[in-house]
Formats: C-alpha cells, structure tokens, sequence
C-alpha cells in the first residue's frame, strides 16, 4: 500500500503542476487578448481557440484533484445512518463503479480521438487536434486511476476498522 500512496502522491504532483501551467498560461491568453483588443484592436488569432481547449485541460487536472480529496459531487442522503464499516464497503462499491464508468469512457474517448478526429486538422499553431482532444481520455483514465486507488484504501480501511461491542 505504501508503493500505492507514493504513486498517487507522484501523480498529483505532477497533475498539480500541469494544472497551474495549463491554467496561468490559459489566464495569461485571456488578459491578453483583452488588453490587445481594448488598446491596439487586435488579438493574437489563435488565442481564444487556446484558451478554450486549456479550459478542458483545466476541468479534468481540477476533477482529478477534487477525486483525490473527496470532494466530488455525490448523494450521501442515507450513509450517514450507516455503521463506519457498511460506509467504507459501500464507498469500496461506488468507486470500483467510478471506476469502471471512466475505464469505459477513456476507452470510448480513445476511440473518438484516434478514429472521430481527421488526423490532418490542426487546433492552433500547427498543433494537431487530436493532440488537443487527448485530454478527454487522459482525463478519464487519471479519474479511473484515483477512483481504484481510493477503492483499494477504502478496503483497507474496512477491513482493519475495530467494530465495538454490541454493534456487531
């Protein structure tokens, strides 16, 4: 498990930082296309195009970490009457189908980039927009990774939780 929790603490490093790059560069797009419109009435051509393919880029890193934490969107009306160790099997369920939900979306989206995208149009600055269109299931697959590796604590948190007396 340690092998585990070094991995997952790698990989949010680097998605971290992908993700400031992605967004001070997609910021920095943005501010200046505005200060170029508003005193040269001008803008970079390729600038909102970028901006907007970052905004994707951004979604999925800023997806992974909210996974990581915990603090995606879910409906919890009932867990809390539950025992801690019902809780932690049924999050044990719930990620493992997370998980297996992006598996198939990183496939299908795989599929859509490699077979959906002409392989001869570009996004901006010759950048091919299959490479652009990548982060879907890029995306898909880094929420898989974090929904398994929350899966596989959550089993060993449940089968290590010390149960008291009479609630057997």
């Amino acid at each position: 498990m340690n092998r585990i929790r070094a991995f997952d603490r790698w990989l949010t490093a680097a998605v971290t930082a992908l993700l400031v790059i992605a967004f001070v560069i997609m910021l920095g797009l943005a501010a200046l296309q505005v200060f170029l419109r508003f005193f040269f009435h001008t803008g970079i051509i390729w600038g909102d195009v970028a901006a907007r393919n970052l905004v994707i880029w951004v979604g999925f890193f800023g997806a992974y970490l909210a996974t990581r934490e915990n603090k995606q969107f879910r409906i919890d009306v009932l867990t809390r009457f539950f025992s801690p160790r019902l809780r932690l099997w049924l999050a044990v369920g719930t990620d493992l189908f997370a998980a297996v939900v992006c598996g198939f979306l990183t496939s299908a989206s795989f599929t859509f980039v490699k077979i959906g995208i002409d392989p001869e149009s570009t996004a901006f600055l010759h950048i091919p927009q299959a490479v652009v269109a990548m982060i879907v299931p890029i995306g898909f697959g880094l929420l898989m990774v974090q929904f398994l590796i929350r899966m596989l604590e959550n089993i060993v948190a449940a089968t290590s939780v010390k149960i008291p007396e009479g609630e057997a």
